[in-house]
């Protein structure tokens, strides 16, 4: 096997590479964009990306190529030592005004007369909410195996998305996807950051390791994963609304900004899933959207947690949140009068088919985190020392927020999903479905469900990726919606075996299955809409949050959770899980922001989530989690509500609204000697 360690590109934008190479030492090679044989490996994947970028350079620290060899200390130090040079260009690194070249993917959606409704508010207002960039702070660091057995390609990596890893490589490589052996390998906690990007290191390692002939591993240090690959997009929202005297929307003007660095092939779906859930759980006659992808010279920036909706959600609920202090409301009242009832929708789309459950989820999240009196001290506190001067700076918060199980893609392969289970006469099961690369937590809440429907031990059950991959295709293992689809086909698969059990003599199987719920659609497109909230999951959030009065660093104390997911099948896998995604969920409000403009090895050093002491108390509460009836998606809950709850929080403990997370220290406390 031979280690591989990546030439890249010093220069944010330009032309016509070259690469310059002393003599290598014996043993070692390098691979460049013009080494990729012409007939069979192609140099960019079908959609653009670059396996090796040459003619054009689209950010600093993209791959040029490779040096390959037996020790891997030394390949990097050969990589570290070659010399770039190109037709430097000036970089487009301002997205916010954007050129037409730049855009990478338009939505828009308009209902209701918006001219008409303006004119009628009495109280007109207009904000813009951003979100910085921020790394997903891996388990280990990216990388990939790949090697040949003639014509048939092996490749190891961590990926989510196997069957789409496949598609692309027999793209790029000319290969038939019969000739593709993919074996995910253990991933821990991905965030939703490993979809597509392993693709491209699997395709360096497979094009290297087909033309030395040997099996090729690329495998990033921490500082280069932290540096070079994908990180949560940058979005600014803006949102300008139209209410009535006593505080009731009438108009929303819309505008998201989602920057994927130099190219995202999910863009489509980070941007329909911003735009459907921008209006949130409001209610609102008259609505234009309008949402972009625009493209700069950055890395790569994508998705982290939830598909888009981490920046939609946080953007409406801070405005629902200005508008209080506009009318001078508890934020709870207006959400209140804006909330959509039974029946109601968006984009005259189908009714909500039951009520949103905001009263049961506030009253049990307002008792359980004590928010009625914490909110009046606060506020108290605040009046009599609107400097801050005195006393610990303190804010609390909660917010509502939900978890649709439906998608936006107009893919077909990335909602798609198969199972197929045998039991055979020892009444062991095995069941084969490419979700076998989920966590162990998800398989053990898989095997209690198994197990408890053919009445047999769970340590009977086995997972196996299928060795026909044609036959039972597979979306993405996102944080939601692969594992509640999963769960489903596995309910199926093990109930129609059990039907049979007393008819026919094992081994028995049965295959399941099915796509994820799409939104509604019309001859324009698709559109968002009420139905993304029957069947979703909810959560209520509050979060309390203390100022430090030293550095200015905002704290998060506690976080209280509310939940109505339905049925919850193992607790404490769904405790656990939340856990995590919840500390993953404050990383948003409290970490470093990334900059890739000059983002270095200091800043992988300095870059942290929350220390130790900081660790805040997390208190989740389910309802009715022994119901019957459909598990539902949680994986995302903290993430579309943490952020929000947060900021509402700290613009509490301020006094200001500063419209934009993360905010370092210093900069609160430049908010607050300005007041």
């Amino acid at each position: 096997m031979l280690f591989a360690s990546t030439i890249r590109s010093p220069f944010h934008r330009g032309r016509n590479a070259k690469v310059g190479i002393d003599a290598l030492p014996k043993g070692y090679s390098a691979i460049l964009a013009e080494d990729l044989p012409r007939h069979s490996l192609f140099p960019s994947f079908k959609d653009g990306i670059p396996i090796f970028a040459s003619e054009q350079i689209s950010y600093r620290g993209e791959a040029l190529g490779l040096i390959l060899g037996p020790d891997p200390g030394s390949c990097d130090e050969l990589a570290a030592a070659a010399r770039v040079e190109c037709e430097e260009e000036e970089p487009e690194q301002e997205w916010e005004s954007f050129s037409s070249s730049q855009i990478a993917y338009h939505y828009s959606a308009e209902y209701g007369d918006l001219e008409k409704m303006f004119v009628a508010s009495s109280t007109e207002l207009k904000e813009v909410y951003r979100n910085g960039i921020f790394d997903h702070h891996y388990s280990e660091p990216m990388g990939a195996l790949s090697f040949w057995d003639k014509e048939t390609l092996s490749v190891h990596c961590a990926t989510q998305w196997p069957d789409d890893l496949r598609r692309r490589l027999s793209g790029a490589l000319s290969l038939s996807e019969a000739d593709i052996v993919v074996h995910p390998t253990e991933m821990g906690r991905t965030l939703d950051g490993r979809l597509w990007y392993p693709t491209i290191v699997a395709a360096q390692a497979a094009a290297a390791s087909k033309i030395s002939g040997k099996p090729v591993r690329i495998l990033y240090t921490r500082e280069e994963d932290f540096l070079h690959t994908t990180k949560q997009a940058r979005s600014a929202v803006s949102i300008r609304s139209g209410s009535d005297d006593q505080g009731r929307l009438l108009a929303l003007d819309i505008v998201i900004l989602i920057n994927i660095g130099a190219y995202n092939p999910l863009a489509p779906e980070l941007v329909y899933q911003a735009a459907s859930a921008i209006t949130g759980i409001y209610s609102c006659p008259a609505i234009r959207i309008e949402a972009y992808a625009i493209r700069s010279n950055t890395i790569p920036l994508g998705a982290m947690g939830s598909v888009g909706a981490t920046h939609a959600f946080f953007a409406i609920e801070a405005h629902m949140n200005n508008l209080a202090q506009r009318y001078s409301k508890h934020p709870a009242e207006i959400k209140a009068l804006n909330i959509l009832k039974k029946g109601q929708s968006t984009f005259g789309a189908p009714g909500l088919s039951a009520d949103i459950p905001l009263d049961r989820i506030h009253r049990e999240l307002q008792l359980v985190s004590d928010y009625p009196r914490k909110y009046a001290s606060y506020e108290l506190v605040k009046k009599r020392d609107p400097g801050c001067r005195e006393g610990i700076v303190r804010g609390i918060a909660l917010t509502l927020g939900y978890q649709t199980g439906r998608s936006f893609s107009e893919q077909s392969t990335m909602n798609s999903y198969s199972v197929e289970a045998t039991l055979d006469r020892e009444l062991k099961l095995l069941i084969k479905t490419q979700a076998a690369i989920g966590s162990e937590a998800l398989k053990t809440m898989w095997r209690k469900t198994a197990a408890e429907i053919l009445s047999i031990q769970e340590e009977h059950i086995r997972f196996l990726l299928p060795e026909n991959t044609h036959s039972l295709p597979s979306g993405p293992m996102t944080l939601s919606r692969g594992s509640t689809v999963i769960q489903h086909l596995i309910e199926k698969t093990c109930r129609s075996i059990q039907k049979k059990r007393f008819r026919e003599s094992l081994p028995l199987s049965a295959k399941a299955r099915t796509r994820a719920p799409k939104a509604s659609s019309s001859p324009e497109g698709l559109y968002p809409g009420a139905q993304l909230l029957d069947s979703a999951s909810w959560c209520g959030t509050a979060v309390e949050v203390e100022i430090d009065a030293l550095t200015g660093r905002p704290i998060p104390l506690a976080v209280w959770m509310v939940i109505d997911a339905g049925r919850i099948i193992s607790m404490q896998t769904a405790l656990a899980s939340l856990r995590a995604s919840t500390l993953s969920a404050l990383a948003l409000c409290t970490a470093n922001d990334f900059d890739p403009a000059s983002a270095g090895i200091d800043d992988y050093l300095a870059d942290f989530n929350l220390r130790m002491r900081d660790l805040p108390d997390i208190h989740i509460r389910f309802i009715d989690p022994d119901r019957n009836g459909a598990a539902k998606g949680i994986g995302e809950l903290p993430f579309v509500t943490i952020p929000a709850a947060f900021y509402s929080a700290l613009t509490q403990a301020l006094g200001l609204d500063p419209r934009q997370l993360p905010l370092k220290g210093g900069e609160i406390l430049r908010l607050l000697e300005g007041s």
